[in-house]
């Protein structure tokens, strides 16, 4: 062992050098930066991916055309029923046309304005609720936001399969509570949400306890 500053040879373990006094222990190495707020140790932000998007289903209508069946076939029963007898001027023709196709061409346009004008779309980290199409209306919920998530369900939507899946973030200051209207498979949907729900919270559990 020698002395780095004036060469002078030195007992192992010397602090100090016994010639020039100049120390012989090297400095300490400075302290690596503390990870950044917000991610884990190791781990970088996990990016946002789309879960899932859907639409109002042509299924939520189901009820309506069962009812639009009954009207045709009372409509059938009623012009085979009276027109024998009383005879029919030609004009009421269309009129039992028109009775029978205006009820459909209502069915069809209230599906397809809901269907074009609303859309609905799910990530790792937020609910999105899209509405309108010449003006549109986008808003957003935070899952790490939301409390809890419901569906509601009459007996011919559980018959076709479709719902209402509600979301309830009381401390989301724009809509706290999001409703997703004629959402098929309504079950698997308000599963999906609660399992990211608990992904975002146990996450951020995880983070502040760093």
């Amino acid at each position: 062992m020698s002395c780095p500053k004036c060469q002078a040879a030195l007992p192992e373990g010397s602090v100090f050098c016994n010639r020039c006094g100049a120390p012989l222990v090297p400095a300490p190495a400075p302290a690596s930066a503390p990870p950044g707020p917000g991610a884990s140790a190791g781990q970088a932000t996990e990016p946002e991916q789309e879960l899932w998007k859907g639409r109002y289903s042509g299924k939520s209508a189901g009820h309506l055309w069962i009812l639009w069946i009954l009207w045709l076939a009372a409509l059938a029963f009623g012009w085979f029923r009276f027109q024998p007898e009383t005879g029919f001027s030609p004009h009421m023709k269309w009129v039992f046309l028109a009775a029978a196709a205006l009820p459909a061409l209502g069915i069809l346009w209230s599906w397809f304005s809901q269907w074009v004008g609303t859309r609905y779309r799910l990530t790792n980290y937020r609910l999105f609720k899209e509405q309108g199409v010449l003006f549109r209306r986008l808003n957003e919920v935070e899952l790490i936001r939301v409390d809890d998530v419901a569906v509601r369900q009459n007996l011919m939507q559980r018959i076709f399969n479709v719902g209402v899946v509600t979301v309830i973030a009381p401390t989301d200051a724009t809509e706290p509570r999001v409703e997703l209207v004629g959402i098929e498979d309504p079950i698997v949907v308000k599963e999906l949400i609660r399992a990211e729900v608990r992904k975002r919270r146990s996450r951020s559990l995880h983070v502040e306890s760093l």
